[in-house]
């Protein structure tokens, strides 16, 4: 039994007899009682303050993706491990929780000339993306392996039992280009060289060879995998897709090209934890290449919510592109090419096999008649520095959004470099993925971010098997090739059919009636008209234009809405594939 203690008194009480204590010990034991109350009351305190927290504070906003880094990088901290010797980049897949909406207040902005230096001390690694798990570029020219060292020393790397020889240069780097290897491995990559006259020796593994893609643009690229639809599914077998490794490129700008990526999630193996927060487009498209090639596949996000195309584009393009429209000051608060510079730019080197594209929303709210020049241009960059003047390139034609706008529709339009469908005579190579008609108003990310990322990712991949791969595969849907007018009607004619038409179309087509050469540009038309259906065929559909009167019909358009369309629901697709007819706006024959 323990002994009863009276505290006044100062005595204990044990077996009917009192024990007097002295004046320390009864100080030792009021010490004592008030160190347990003060914890008590602490611990109490602290579960409250964590409980308010939890309960009032917004879940997706507690932590901002890049705020880790932001931290690690104004203190000066490195912020890499010793395995993969990261300029800036995670350590062990650490990639901190964000906000759900995308915007530019939480960037990192850099310094090339101090990153330079830092970079290019006295030090024997591999540039910051070399690492272990990562995908290589299989097939010619052979990927090209490059680091840091000790200015003039010889470097040797072993690769497949052969040894390949090389020297730092005068500014402490060092390049060598691995020989042609098909789709494999896990292979090690030895390299080994000296500093301060000792020998250092690196190595990088498991590292498979396959077909590498780079995904860009703006937040629908960056819409995480957790908050597509079917996510539950992609996560649950991810794990099974050991043939697919992924990297991110963490969120940053520079006013100059910088030799390395910030990283912020380090090449991984796909499964639950190091996926979900991972480009649920990306993710998608890459899935299905790998379950079609059977090759491995390395998928590289790099992309930042909320901004123009003009950040995304070097220099020249911009000054390219001034020239023929007028410069307009983005309402984000980024500088022209600054993600080009931090983002794209130092993944020159690397080899790639083509690239996927979600951006222009941005743009549709800003500079909407820029994009025409712009996007080719950029695509037409992006190729020559990426050393491949006819690499493949998939764009996602912009979704719907809450409201109506006068910059969407013109911005889908220009995507298509006013053609209407990709390959085209601008746009060679090219392929798109139709989003209009993936309209999720009910989305809690905002109607601007639809979770039919599967969709998207669907339609991109079959574009990719014909134009990256040589698989004919149908990935377009209906488009129209002639229009005529006759009287009060108009015939459009359709190639990629047999077509199908899935609802009222009292709204799906506009036509624009004016005195004869009255207009030799849409834009000029001043009002435009809706109008119905008299019926179609297999190929053609005929429309109504009696309403123009003694006007002769000038131009006819095409879901010219932010929204032209519920889920699946627009005006025409094809019976076959069950792909959209995209948005046109053109002349009709015989009006002039």
């Amino acid at each position: 039994m323990f002994p009863k203690y009276d505290p006044v008194g100062g005595e204990e009480i044990c077996k009917g007899k009192k024990k007097t204590f002295s004046h320390e010990e009864k100080y030792r034991f009021w010490i004592r009682a008030a160190a347990v109350v003060f914890s008590i009351q602490a611990f109490i305190f602290l579960v409250m303050v964590t409980g308010a927290f939890i309960i009032f504070y917004p879940k997706e906003e507690a932590v901002r993706k890049t705020d880790f880094s932001l931290v690690l990088l104004r203190l000066g901290f490195p912020h890499s491990d010793s395995g993969t010797q990261n300029e800036g980049g995670f350590a062990s897949g650490v990639r901190p929780r964000r906000k759900w909406h995308w915007h530019w207040m939480d960037r990192v902005r850099r310094d090339p000339l101090a990153e330079r230096q830092r970079a290019t001390g006295v030090e024997f690694r591999f540039a910051n993306y070399f690492q272990d798990n990562m995908v290589l570029q299989r097939g010619e020219p052979g990927p090209e392996i490059w680091g840091f060292g000790e200015a003039k020393q010889n470097v040797s790397l072993t690769f497949k039992g052969q040894q390949l020889d090389t020297s730092v240069d005068g500014n402490g780097i060092w390049r060598i280009r691995l020989p042609i290897t098909e789709a494999g491995g896990p292979y090690v990559i030895h390299a080994s060289s000296v500093v301060a006259k000792s020998p250092v020796d690196i190595k990088i593994r498991s590292v498979l060879f396959g077909d590498v893609w780079l995904c860009s643009g703006q937040s629908n690229m960056e819409f995480f995998v957790e908050r597509m639809f079917n996510a539950s599914q992609e996560l649950e077998a991810a794990s099974t897709y050991r043939m697919i490794r992924f990297t991110e490129i963490l969120q940053s700008e520079s006013p100059q090209p910088v030799l390395e990526p910030l990283i912020r999630q380090v090449w991984s193996s796909p499964d639950a934890v190091t996926l979900k927060e991972f480009s649920a487009v990306c993710w998608a498209f890459g899935r299905r290449l790998q379950e079609k090639l059977h090759i491995p596949i390395g998928l590289i996000g790099s992309y930042y919510g909320g901004t123009p195309i003009r950040a995304w584009s070097d220099p020249g393009v911009i000054s390219h592109c001034n020239k023929s429209t007028k410069p307009f000051k983005s309402r984000s608060n980024t500088a022209d090419s600054g993600l080009w510079n931090a983002m794209i730019a130092p993944l020159l080197l690397l080899e790639i096999n083509g690239a996927i594209w979600y951006q222009g929303e941005a743009d549709a709210s800003g500079d909407y008649n820029g994009y025409l020049c712009m996007f080719p241009t950029m695509i037409e960059s992006w190729r020559r520095q990426f050393r491949r003047p006819t690499m493949p390139f998939g764009f996602v034609q912009l979704a719907d959004k809450d409201g109506e706008d006068v910059g969407t529709p013109v911005v889908r339009w220009h995507q298509t470099a006013d053609v209407g469908v990709v390959p085209n005579a601008v746009l060679q190579n090219v392929f798109m993925a139709v989003a209009m008609d993936l309209s999720d108003p009910e989305s809690p990310y905002n109607a601007i971010h639809p979770r039919y990322k599967e969709e998207v990712a669907e339609r991109l991949f079959l574009g990719a098997l014909t134009v990256a791969y040589n698989l004919s595969t149908p990935f377009q849907g209906p488009s129209p090739v002639a229009l005529s007018y006759s009287k009060s009607s108009v015939l459009i004619t359709f190639k990629d059919g047999p077509i199908s038409l899935r609802t009222n179309l009292s709204s799906a087509f506009e036509v624009c009636c004016g005195d004869s050469d009255e207009m030799s540009n849409w834009t000029d038309c001043k009002a435009w008209e809706a109008v119905t259906a008299l019926g179609n065929t297999e190929t053609s559909l005929t429309l109504d234009v009696a309403s123009c009167g003694q006007k002769v019909v000038q131009f006819v358009r095409h879901a010219w809405k932010t929204t032209p369309c519920a889920y699946l629901q627009c005006a025409v697709y094809g019976a076959d594939t069950a792909l959209p007819a995209g948005p046109f706006v053109l002349p009709v024959q015989g009006a002039h």
